[in-house]
């Protein structure tokens, strides 16, 4: 039954990561499904090398982001475009990183929560992906295809 389910029922443990180095480029082709197998994911767990973790990375910042950006340059009247600029002095896009982006969540999921308090905490934070933490630990993330199916399974 829907109400009796908890967040490890609905969370994926398979989840995606970067560190803040890797560059904007490569974590939208993770995003974007194009570089693994893995399709429809919302955001990247951020963590370093050595597994703290860090914040996410959520298609809806990179938007954000990019919003800003052509905005500052245009009212900064450079010809560049956005797309330019991104792919930087260098022209392979390396210079733009997660960690100019990512955004840092202290909001957790524990993995014994209900969904309708997940559906909550998500909805007062604005999160459209949230980490699962199980002592200090990220061991999932919830998205809102995984609630739905929660929820109707």
């Amino acid at each position: 039954m829907p109400l009796e389910k908890r967040a490890w029922d609905v969370m994926d443990t398979n989840f995606e990561t970067v560190t803040p180095e890797t560059p904007l480029k490569e974590a939208c082709l993770i995003l974007s499904g194009k570089s693994r197998e893995k399709k429809g994911i919302l955001g990247l767990v951020v963590m370093r090398a050595s597994g703290e973790y860090l914040g996410l990375l959520t298609i809806k910042e990179i938007l954000k982001y990019l919003d800003f950006l052509a905005n500052k340059l245009k009212r900064e009247g450079k010809a560049e475009d956005w797309e330019t600029y991104l792919s930087g002095p260098d022209k392979d896009g390396s210079w733009v990183t997660v960690n100019d982006i990512m955004i840092s969540y202290d909001v957790f999921a524990r993995p014994n929560q209900g969904l309708f308090e997940l559906i909550r905490i998500m909805e007062e934070n604005d999160l459209e992906v949230i980490p699962v933490a199980d002592g200090g630990k990220i061991i999932g993330v919830i998205q809102p295809l995984g609630l739905l199916r929660g929820l109707i399974a």
